[in-house]
C-alpha cells in the first residue's frame, strides 16, 4: 500500500510540474482518483484547477481558422472545417465548430473545484514552517483563495463561448454530469438575457477575489483581474449589440462602457508602440497582454502558414482575402512621416489600383505578406505572389488569395527537414488592451456620442479610438467628432483585430451576416510584365450564409434528449 501511495504522489508531482510550465495546455487528469483524495490533497487540487483551464479554446488552431468562415480569410486546404461553413452545409447534425460538450465539460470541472475547495488541507504546509519563514504556507493560502475566483471566471468564459454561438443555454450552478442519462434532461434553456446577466455576475464575483498581478506563488498566466473585467466588457458589448438585443438581452451600451472602463481604470495595461510586438515570441511580456494561451516552443503555426516558397511549409495556410486588404486606408504623410489625411482604398481610383500596397495603413504589412513584402527571417527574401511567382499560383499549395498570414507568424523559424527545424515560443491573446479600448469606444459612442463622458471616466469614444490609431508604429490620422461613425468604429475593429478570431463574431452581432458573408470573396490577380506589375481584384468564390446562421443550431442529440425548442430556422 505504501508503494502505491508513493507512486500516486510521484505521478501527481509530475502533473504539477508539467502544469506549472504550461497549464493552459495540460492533459486531462485521471478521473479515477477518489474525490476525497483528489481535493483534500493540495497538489491534486492544483491539478484539478489546472485541468479546468485546459478547456479554454485553442486560439491558434481553432479561433483564428474560423476567420476563414468570414469574409476576411480563406484556408488553402479544401478539407479545412471552415469550408463547410462557406458552403452552407453545416447543421444541427454536423457542425465543425460544435463546442457544446467541451464547454459544458469545462463548466462541470469548474463547478467540481468550487464544490470541493473546502476539503483542501494545507496542514502539511503549516507543519513544514521552520522558524519564522511562513512564505510557502501564506502563498499556498493565497493561491487557494485565488483559485475560487479563477473558477468563476472560467465558468463565465465557457458560458460566453456557448451563448455567443447557441443563444440561451441551461445555467448549471452545480457539477452536473451532463454526459450521463439523468444529468440535465429536465432542465430548460435559460434566456439569452439570463445568460448574459449570469456571466456578468460570475465576473463580478471573480473580480473581487483574483489579484491584479501575479506573484507570491500565483502562477504567471493564471487569470488576473484585468482578464475578468475584459470578459465582462466583451460580454456586455455583445449583449448590447443588435443580434443580442433582438434575442431579448437587456444589456445596455452604458453598462458595456462602464465595464470597459473598469479595465482601463486598473492602469495596468497600455498599448504597445510596435504593433508587431503583440504577436511575437515575447508577447506574454507585452504591456498589452491581458490573458493568453501559451504554446511553448513550437513551429506548427509557421509550418502551416509560411509562404509556400520556403522549404518545409505545408501549404495548409490561413490566407487573408482581398476583402480584408481593402479595409486598410491609404494615407498621405508629410516629409517626416506624420499623417496628414487618410481615405478608403478604392479599386476605382487609378492611383490606388496601379500600386495597391503603397501608402497603406501600416497594419496591413504587419498582418499580411503580399507581393513585394520583405520576409526578414531565416531565409530573407521578397515574397512573390504574382502568377508564376515563387509563392504564387499555379504552384501547388500556393495561396488562393494572393496573400499570406503574418500575424503570429515568426519569420525566424527554419522549417527545413520537413518542419523539424527551429522552434519558438507562441502565445495566443484571448484579450488584449486594444480590444478593450475599442469595446469602450463602441459602447461610449452608442451611449453618449463621440465626445460625451457624463460619467467622468476621463476618456471619450473619440479619444479611445484615436489612441489605438496613434501608436507610433501605426500613426494613422485621428478621427474627428464629425467623422466618427458606427461604420468607422466597425472599420477600426476590422483592421486592428483582424484575423484574431473577432470578425466571425462581430459581423454576427452587428446582424450583417447576410450582407457580408453571403457576398463574394475576392482575391488579387497579379501579372508581371518585365519589371512591372498589373493588379486586378477578381472573385475567388461565392459563399452561402442565411439569417438563421446568426445563431448556431443546438446539437440535435441535445434536442432529442431534452425536447428543447431548436433555434429558429434549423427545424426541430
Amino acid at each position: 500500500m505504501k508503494k502505491i501511495t508513493i507512486m500516486i504522489m510521484a505521478v501527481a508531482g509530475l502533473l504539477i510540474s508539467a502544469c506549472q510550465k504550461d497549464f493552459l495546455n495540460v492533459k486531462k487528469i485521471d478521473a479515477n482518483i477518489p474525490v476525497d483524495l483528489l481535493y483534500s490533497n493540495y497538489p491534486y487540487y492544483q491539478s484539478a484547477v489546472y485541468n479546468a483551464y485546459s478547456y479554454l479554446p485553442d486560439g491558434l488552431n481553432r479561433s483564428m481558422n474560423m476567420e476563414a468562415a468570414s469574409d476576411f480569410a480563406e484556408c488553402t486546404s479544401v478539407l479545412d472545417p471552415s469550408q463547410v461553413f462557406n458552403l452552407g452545409i453545416w447543421n444541427q447534425y454536423s457542425n465543425p465548430d460544435d463546442v457544446w460538450n467541451n464547454n459544458f465539460q469545462g463548466i462541470r470541472q469548474a463547478n467540481l473545484v468550487l464544490k470541493n475547495k473546502p476539503m483542501v488541507s494545507l496542514q502539511y504546509k503549516l507543519d513544514r514552517i521552520i522558524g519564522t519563514d511562513s512564505t510557502d504556507y501564506k502563498n499556498s493560502v493565497a493561491w487557494l483563495n485565488y483559485s475560487e475566483g479563477g473558477m468563476y471566471f472560467l465558468k463565465a468564459f465557457y458560458y460566453f463561448e456557448l451563448v455567443k454561438r447557441y443563444g440561451g443555454v441551461p445555467i448549471m450552478d452545480t457539477a452536473l454530469d451532463f454526459s450521463n442519462p439523468g444529468g440535465y434532461e429536465k432542465m430548460q434553456r435559460n434566456t439569452v438575457d439570463e445568460c448574459i446577466k449570469y456571466i456578468v455576475s460570475l465576473c463580478d464575483k471573480a473580480a473581487k477575489i483574483v489579484p491584479v498581478s501575479s506573484g507570491n506563488g500565483y502562477d504567471q498566466g493564471l487569470v488576473l483581474r484585468g482578464a475578468v473585467l475584459a470578459l465582462k466588457s466583451r460580454a456586455l458589448l455583445y449583449g448590447a449589440s443588435p443580434l443580442f438585443k433582438e434575442a431579448g438581452s437587456t444589456a445596455t451600451w452604458e453598462a458595456a462602457a462602464a465595464a470597459a472602463n473598469e479595465v482601463i481604470a486598473l492602469k495596468v495595461y497600455s498599448l504597445e508602440n510596435n504593433y508587431k510586438t503583440i504577436f511575437g515570441a515575447s508577447n506574454v511580456s507585452s504591456k498589452e497582454a491581458i490573458f493568453y494561451k501559451r504554446y511553448g516552443a513550437t513551429n506548427f503555426f509557421e509550418f502551416a502558414n509560411y509562404p509556400i516558397a520556403f522549404q518545409g511549409s505545408n501549404g495548409n495556410s490561413l490566407t487573408p482575402t482581398q476583402n480584408y486588404a481593402d479595409e486598410f486606408e491609404v494615407v498621405t504623410r508629410d516629409g517626416a512621416g506624420n499623417p496628414l489625411s487618410a481615405e478608403p482604398f478604392s479599386w476605382n481610383n487609378p492611383t490606388h489600383r496601379a500600386n495597391p500596397y503603397a501608402n497603406r495603413d501600416p497594419r496591413l504589412d504587419s498582418t499580411t505578406y503580399h507581393n513585394g513584402s520583405r520576409f526578414v527571417g531565416f531565409a530573407t527574401s521578397t515574397i512573390e505572389t504574382f502568377t508564376g511567382g515563387s509563392s504564387g499560383l499555379p504552384k501547388q499549395n500556393a495561396s488562393k488569395t494572393g496573400y499570406y498570414l503574418a500575424k503570429y507568424v515568426n519569420p525566424a523559424i527554419n522549417l527545413n527537414n520537413g518542419g523539424s527545424g527551429t522552434t519558438t515560443a507562441h502565445a495566443y491573446m484571448y484579450f488584449r488592451y486594444a480590444e478593450v479600448l475599442l469595446n469602450y469606444a463602441e459602447a461610449m459612442f452608442n451611449a453618449y456620442g463621440a465626445t460625451g463622458d457624463p460619467q467622468g471616466y476621463g476618456m471619450t469614444a473619440l479619444q479611445a479610438i484615436n489612441a489605438v490609431r496613434s501608436r507610433s508604429s501605426v500613426k494613422m490620422p485621428p478621427y474627428t467628432a464629425g467623422n466618427l461613425t458606427t461604420a468607422a468604429i466597425q472599420h477600426e475593429r476590422a483592421v486592428e483585430l483582424g484575423l484574431e478570431g473577432h470578425r466571425f463574431w462581430d459581423v454576427r452581432r452587428y446582424k450583417k451576416g447576410v450582407e457580408l458573408f453571403n457576398a463574394p470573396v475576392y482575391r488579387i490577380l497579379i501579372t508581371k510584365n518585365g519589371n512591372a506589375f498589373t493588379y486586378e481584384r477578381v472573385k475567388l468564390e461565392d459563399r452561402v450564409y442565411q439569417a438563421k446562421m446568426d445563431w448556431y443550431p443546438i446539437p440535435q442529440a441535445e434536442i432529442t434528449r431534452t425536447g428543447w425548442k431548436q433555434n429558429d430556422g434549423w427545424g426541430q
